[in-house]
């Protein structure tokens, strides 16, 4: 059996630990409380709210305890190293404890990124994917602002600021989940509370100029679903993503999270110019490659990697 200590929260790490739930790869869980974001604990089959009595109900029988980047309370982790039992931490590098307050026995890192912080990690392609349709001219621009991001690590500012720079007539939709952002641009249209499962039915461009992703789920469902995407020319996307639309980094920063990391920083002018030379072209060849990754990187596939990285 495999057991972890989860958000079951509509944000990255929530739906992380869903996705492996829903594909057999997590068997029971205890929700940790978000500070201001509500559970749902009926994504999960067999669970129970964290608390100190419920830790050796997780922790019986298990043959893996999987830390989705923090393990929210190291009590688990100490017990569980007693019982013998096998610790998988899958690390986001901004975020992960550093240095780690234990030690896992299997590091599987997410992102080529992520490898390069934890290099005794083993790396894993995670998928996350949609329902593919084939876009072909580029007119409907997607970009999900979500909760902000982390330190606006979407880019939801500047891809905003962008628009004042934007000449051509595209419609812009921007997703999110506050409701504190507004604009008087016509070709803006703003979304709330949308279905992850829905999320890319609509569109033909993921604008998403994100700053610091290693793992990066929204860029992954976009590619999957058929979307040409418009992210950051920066590593680790441009080791799996088409760099032809790729927006150009002006330049980094250092800011400290977890651990000091490297900033992008985007010039809305730049992000301007990337839009308007792609507006309505031929991005077919483009949708064909998200189908393509997709084939290639499934749950299936990945299922059998995490069984004999961990000798399950």
């Amino acid at each position: 059996m495999i057991g972890a200590v989860v958000f079951s929260t509509t944000q990255g790490l929530g739906y992380l630990a869903k996705d492996f739930h829903d594909n057999g790869l997590l068997d029971k869980v205890l929700i940790f409380p978000h500070s201001n974001r509500p559970s749902n604990p009926e994504w999960f089959k067999n669970q129970r709210p964290f608390s100190e009595q419920n830790i050796s109900w997780l922790l019986e029988d298990l043959k893996v305890l999987l830390i989705f980047e923090t393990a929210f309370d190291l009590r688990v982790v100490r017990a569980a190293k007693q019982m013998g039992i096998k610790v998988v931490l899958i690390p986001m590098y901004e975020c992960t404890p550093y240095p780690l307050p234990y030690s896992p026995d299997i590091i599987l890192t997410p992102s080529a990124l992520d490898t390069q912080y934890f290099e005794e990690g083993r790396g894993v392609v995670i998928p996350s994917q949609s329902k593919f349709r084939l876009r072909e001219k580029a007119k409907v621009f997607v970009h999900n602002s979500g909760n902000g991001g982390l330190g606006g690590r979407n880019g939801t500012r500047e891809v905003l600021e962008a628009m004042k720079y934007v000449t051509s007539p595209i419609k812009l939709i921007v997703r999110q989940q506050e409701g504190s952002l507004s604009s008087n641009d016509p070709r803006i249209e703003f979304q709330r509370s949308v279905p992850r499962e829905t999320l890319y039915d609509e569109g033909d461009v993921f604008l998403f100029p994100e700053k610091f992703n290693g793992l990066s789920m929204p860029l992954q469902e976009a590619f999957s679903a058929g979307m040409l995407i418009m992210c950051g020319k920066r590593f680790p996307m441009t080791e799996w993503l088409p760099l032809d639309p790729m927006i150009p980094v002006k330049s980094y920063h250092k800011e400290m999270i977890a651990r000091e990391i490297d900033v992008a920083d985007y010039d809305p002018k730049v992000i301007a110019s990337v839009i308007d030379y792609w507006y309505d072209k031929d991005i077919s060849e483009f949708s064909k490659m998200g189908r393509k990754w997709a084939k290639k990187n499934t749950w299936a596939n990945f299922t059998n990697t995490f069984i004999q990285l961990c000798d399950l």
